[in-house]
């Protein structure tokens, strides 16, 4: 038999449905949403497909018959069904196949890599437990190995390699800038500060008057504890590097830090 013939299908907005499609030809159903293409495709022609599959086998199927008035010429059907991947950023190509965690075996048992105290190759088999299961126990939620090897020419202790030195979602692995995201957020300083006027002027846009004060308190508070006077009623602009640091990183950045190393 060269097509499928359908008649009478009343699913859902399928409203008495009669017609033919050829078999061995690449078939596309198109039409406005809510016109019934996904309840003939999938609720109708693939459901009933499976039904007279089992049946065929002499299995019991619990699935009803479609309502539709006669299928003619149907074969066993498979459905790929539309969904949606994984949206987080931590999910790429390589972990949805898990290519990747495949890659993180091999280069943790056959990975080369260079002596931190004398730049000596340290070779796999000096970098390896004694099974592949010491691998994979690497693999716990805080991704930090605790053994160490010795490194073959001066001695060093280096950390066993394990699959959480190759992952981004680890500690051990991930980039201390993005942390393993591959991108940096940083503010639009144009669009949250003016630098033409004062902190008592309203040079830090995001803030409301009652938490501006507060704000310019705590600015103050710690300029004197680090030694300098913090004076809310120049332009930013004016403002020292330290203070202007302070202002958009906090005592706790390293920008800031770097004016006071101890």
């Amino acid at each position: 038999m060269s097509e499928i013939t359908v008649r009478g299908a009343r699913l859902h907005n399928l409203k008495h449905v009669s017609f033919s499609i050829p078999k061995n030809q690449f078939v596309v159903f198109t039409g406005l949403s809510g016109s019934g293409k996904s309840t003939m495709a999938f609720d109708t022609l693939h459901k009933e497909g499976q039904r007279q599959y089992m049946e065929s086998l002499g299995l019991v199927t619990y699935e009803s018959r479609p309502p539709v008035d006669a299928i003619v010429g149907l074969s066993p059907s498979i459905s790929v069904d539309q969904h949606n991947g994984n949206r987080s950023p931590r999910s790429t190509v390589g972990t949805a196949t898990e290519v990747y965690t495949y890659l993180r075996v091999l280069f943790a048992r056959t990975g080369h890599r260079p002596c931190p105290k004398c730049g000596a190759d340290v070779p796999p088999e000096h970098g390896m437990g004694e099974s592949t299961e010491s691998v994979w126990e690497d693999e716990d939620e805080t991704g930090e190995p605790g053994n160490t090897i010795s490194c073959p020419n001066c001695g060093a202790p280096l950390p066993e390699m394990g699959m959480a030195f190759f992952s981004f979602n680890k500690p051990a692995g991930a980039c201390p800038a993005c942390t393993g995201l591959g991108t940096v957020s940083t503010a639009n300083l144009p669009r949250i500060l003016d630098d033409e006027k004062s902190l008592t002027d309203g040079a830090v846009l995001l803030w409301d008057p009652p938490n501006a004060a507060r704000h310019i308190e705590t600015l103050r508070a710690a300029g004197r504890y680090y030694g300098f006077d913090f004076d809310p009623s120049v332009p930013v602009r004016a403002l020292s590097p330290a203070q202007r640091d302070l202002l958009l990183y906090g005592v706790d950045s390293p920008s800031f830090r770097s004016h006071y190393p101890k």
